[in-house]
């Protein structure tokens, strides 16, 4: 579910005791650059402002652009927890040409000779996209099968069998059409590969097609209007305070459910990693009303530890975050 953006605290933004204090471990939002990997972008995050551990929640192809939400220090524990939300795309794709990898990297395969697809058809086929679908993973995506990611199978030559996931899509609008261009918004489940989408849309047109530009706008309740420029991190570095523009990891998790751990005595306990069973028994069927893991938190806001109260083992019951 996309929610309302997600932003560091602002100036003007009330913020609670545990946004006042700076932190080293939250989300920071990126706005990917073209032709940059997601592991680079990482790796420059790591290196110029020195943090121990950095990881991204959800790679974008290197031609791709826009929101790359990237976990810092502590914060790679959430990781997990972010990676599956809804994705929000625009992206343009040329029909009536195809290429080997469904985009503009690739090489060109074949090429339509008949005529243009008029907006009525095409906007008809997208009809035929939306809802629960099974899709086919693209012969150049990083998936591992028998070992090896599935592009080193294809560009050793080696033609393997590629698996088929079950994805959704809650939206796809048609926002611009004039042959051969189109631009589409598109509002998808985790996993969807949107390359592999619009050549499943060109295929069913009959004329084939590879997506020319690819922007991430938002992933959950992130959004790209509160990204930064891989230019803006790179400045960071003679920057002491770079910190203030990290969303602490209690307000990356938000959308879950919390409770309030009001007894100091608790919170003490709760540190080693040890759950008051008189208190859990309270708290138990609040905690297990849905799928998600419970926040337990400080008065002030602070997140003490995740709760799985129906975790199969006690050990994964517990993650504790002071």
């Amino acid at each position: 579910m996309i929610d309302e953006p997600l932003a560091p605290p602002s100036p003007g933004e009330p913020a609670t005791a545990a946004d006042q204090t700076l932190v080293e471990d939250g989300v920071l939002l990126i706005d990917k650059p073209a032709s940059m990997t997601s592991h680079t972008v990482v790796d420059k995050v790591r290196r110029w402002l020195r943090v121990r551990k950095a990881g991204h929640c959800g790679t974008l192809d290197p031609f791709a652009t826009g929101l790359l939400v990237v976990c810092v220090n502590r914060a790679t524990r959430i990781a997990d927890l972010l990676t599956g939300d809804d994705k929000v795309y625009r992206f343009e794709m040329q029909l009536g040409v195809e290429t080997d990898t469904h985009d503009p990297t690739g090489e060109e395969i074949r090429r339509h000779q008949g005529a243009p697809v008029a907006r009525e058809d095409f906007a008809a086929v997208l009809e035929r996209f939306r809802g629960s679908i099974l899709q086919e993973v693209p012969a150049h995506a990083a998936v591992k099968v028998r070992g090896r990611r599935l592009y080193e199978w294809t560009r050793s030559g080696v033609d393997v069998e590629r698996p088929s996931r079950r994805i959704t899509i809650h939206r796809l609008e048609l926002v611009h059409y004039h042959w051969p261009l189109a631009v589409l918004d598109l509002r998808c489940s985790k996993g969807t590969y949107v390359r592999r989408l619009a050549a499943d849309i060109g295929n069913m047109l009959g004329c084939g097609a590879h997506v020319t530009r690819l922007t991430r706008l938002a992933s959950g309740p992130f959004h790209l209007d509160a990204a930064v420029s891989m230019e803006e991190v790179q400045s960071w570095r003679a920057q002491p305070q770079w910190q203030s523009r990290l969303i602490p990891i209690h307000r990356a998790l938000d959308h879950l459910p919390r409770i309030i751990v009001e007894d100091e005595h608790l919170r003490r306990r709760l540190r080693q990693g040890i759950l008051d069973p008189v208190w859990e028994e309270q708290h138990r069927q609040a905690a297990e009303a849905g799928d998600l893991p419970v926040c337990l938190v400080s008065p002030e806001g602070g997140l003490l530890a995740l709760w799985r109260p129906a975790a199969p083992d006690r050990k994964r019951q517990l993650r504790v975050f002071s």
